[in-house]
């Protein structure tokens, strides 16, 4: 590390306040972070912010890492992220789909009992008939039905999201590490393989790492260093809706397996209702974030609300009190790409969702990296490497 040149992250959402927070506690080296707009108002701001163990082995041990540290957090907060247990149950109103689910959980509890013995080791997941679903959980709303089938993970619940994302970066100041808002990196410099420098508002400075952790605009960032990632769009719309008449009880995060419409009930009484499209990253596209506006399209709202009525038939009618849009990050195999890339000096933590709840691993990683040329234990489950025609500079 040259003298005085520190680590510069881009981006000052959850993520990059996670891998500031993990690099201030074991570098005496300056840590920079750079957020073009408020700390954690973007993409961060206007995610749901669940947290569940659901995923491949690789996700699983980095939840493991991140459920003890916001244990930790949560212990003694500085942001009061709260934390508000739901569930998650996966339905089914198709055959075919119901079909789908019991193959996803087969191969989930196939994939555990392989790992027996790990730090992956949890208990399986049962499929849920529909005519075993109220014995099962407590859903006195839910039209039983409709529904072929059904998975239940009691163990998932949401945070606030930006106060989260504070929670790293009071901490991580207490480290020394300094954060600069509405200041934007605009260019980055590649010499031979090697970056030297970085342009901030358009001054240059010169630099040894840089690490982006911007979102949906990493592949952005990273084509300024020469690093064309594999990652795509989806839109993160979020409706925020007001039952005519109040749902007295706790909802789990309901996910409908064949339209990707969630639906969960706030604390405050309210519904909010997302889509995450079916397709992943074959079907993803690429957005510009800074034209992609809060509405929440027209058609994807009429169908969202048909969804959500046919599920929940009894709550008569919503009104629509907020809407917002973010920007999902999309990866080929549906794991983050972290880590070093081709250009020495130049590090990435991209997405494919999940940042809230990857982000504590991913300082870590990044932090065993660069500060003690450590590829992780993750390695090979996160290096954009492992992905055909990219390697890293390792």
């Amino acid at each position: 590390m040259s003298e005085n040149r520190g680590y510069h992250i881009i981006g000052g959402g959850i993520v990059g306040a996670s891998i500031a927070y993990h690099l201030g506690r074991r570098t005496d080296e300056p840590v920079h972070v750079y957020e073009k707009g408020r700390l954690a108002s973007e993409t961060t701001r206007k995610s749901l912010a669940f947290f569940g163990f659901y995923g491949d082995e690789t996700q699983y041990r980095m939840k493991q890492y991140g459920m003890e540290l916001y244990n930790g957090f949560l212990s003694s907060p500085r942001a009061d992220p709260g934390y508000v247990t739901t569930g998650l149950l996966n339905v089914s109103t198709t055959e075919e789909g119901a079909r789908a689910l019991q193959e996803e959980v087969a191969e989930r509890n196939e994939r555990l009992a392989d790992a027996k013995g790990t730090a992956v080791d949890t208990s399986p997941v049962d499929f849920i008939a529909p005519d075993d679903l109220k014995r099962a959980a407590v859903l006195p709303f839910l039209d039983t039905d409709v529904v072929t089938g059904s998975v239940f993970r009691p163990q998932v619940g949401y945070f606030r999201p930006r106060e989260l994302a504070l929670e790293f970066i009071e901490r991580a100041r207490d480290e020394g590490v300094v954060f600069h808002e509405h200041t934007a990196v605009t260019d980055l410099t590649v010499e031979d393989g090697v970056l030297s420098g970085l342009s901030v508002d358009g001054e240059w400075r010169p630099a040894d790492e840089v690490i982006s952790a911007a979102g949906p605009w990493n592949p952005r960032v990273a084509a300024m260093a020469g690093v064309d990632l594999p990652v795509k769009h989806t839109l993160a719309p979020v409706l925020e809706l007001k039952p005519k008449e109040p749902i007295p009880y706790t909802l789990p995060w309901i996910t409908h397996r064949e339209s990707g419409f969630s639906i969960r009930r706030n604390a405050d009484g309210r519904v909010l209702m997302t889509n995450h499209p079916p397709g992943g990253y074959e079907e993803a596209t690429e957005y510009d974030p800074e034209t992609v506006d809060d509405s929440f399209p027209p058609d994807l709202q009429s169908r969202g609300l048909e969804v959500l009525e046919s599920l929940l038939p009894t709550v008569e009618t919503f009104d629509v009190v907020d809407e917002r849009v973010g920007i999902r990050s999309s990866t080929p195999d549906k794991n983050p790409i972290v880590g070093w890339t081709r250009v020495d000096g130049f590090s990435v933590a991209a997405f494919s969702t999940s940042g809230i709840q990857l982000a504590p691993a991913t300082g870590n990683v990044i932090a065993d990296q660069l500060i003690d040329d450590d590829p992780s234990e993750f390695y090979e489950g996160l290096s954009v490497s492992r992905f055909e025609s990219y390697v890293d500079h390792k």
